[in-house]
């Protein structure tokens, strides 16, 4: 029963702090996409380096560099502060490029006739542009979620207990490795599969509304 208890608190755990790095890092991919397409000197050229520096990087480097490296800047977070934030920065370099890449291939005669029709910019872009765009990049921003979910482990590495270091240490425990090991993998596959399954539902609700349009 304890294990039990231990498995799901450590499930929750790491639900929690994947979708927090997710809330986020999907908007502010969002910002550093629109800030690089919009070329503002010195602010698009260190976007760009931001995002190329984290991208290259696996993330259990990023979230050490992250924890220890912070505090020289005279801020002191908490494990689990700074391992949600690390997971944010991460997100967002990568999404950013999936939101440029939306932001791109829109057709700019949409844009023309909102502003034909009398919109601004930051009209045609919240009213038809970003639902636009946000509806393409649902199944690949999924994927990056369902990667964060899987990459979250890294966490563990700054003493968050997370589902995969809480598996780990029931095993050294228990002697029990192979079935400690089991149970986290069959989690994952659950909050994974989960994830893919509200993104399919979301894809078809938001489908079905643009056919009725």
């Amino acid at each position: 029963m304890i294990e039990i208890e231990l498995f799901l608190e450590s499930t929750l755990i790491t639900f929690l702090v994947s979708i927090a790095g997710c809330l986020l890092g999907i908007p502010l991919g969002l910002l550093v996409a629109v800030l690089r397409l919009k070329k503002v000197p010195l602010v698009s050229p260190l976007l760009a380096v931001y995002v190329s520096f984290v991208r290259s990087l696996p993330l259990v480097l990023f979230v050490m560099l992250f924890y220890y490296g912070v505090p020289i800047l005279g801020l002191n977070l908490d494990s689990y502060t700074a391992g949600i934030l690390a997971l944010a920065l991460n997100n967002a370099s990568f999404t950013s490029e999936i939101w440029r890449a939306a932001l791109v291939d829109f057709s700019i005669d949409q844009l023309e006739a909102a502003r034909a029709y009398g919109m601004n910019r930051q009209q045609a872009f919240w009213r038809i542009m970003f639902p636009q765009v946000w509806r393409s990049s649902i199944p690949p921003i999924t994927s990056e979620i369902t990667l964060l979910v899987k990459s979250s482990p890294a966490l563990g590495i700054i003493g968050i207990n997370e589902l995969t270091r809480r598996s780990s240490i029931l095993a050294a425990s228990n002697y029990q490795p192979v079935l400690m090991l089991l149970i986290a993998t069959l989690i994952y596959m659950v909050v994974i599969l989960a994830f893919a399954q509200l993104s399919r539902s979301l894809d078809q609700r938001l489908q079905s509304q643009y056919e009725l349009v």
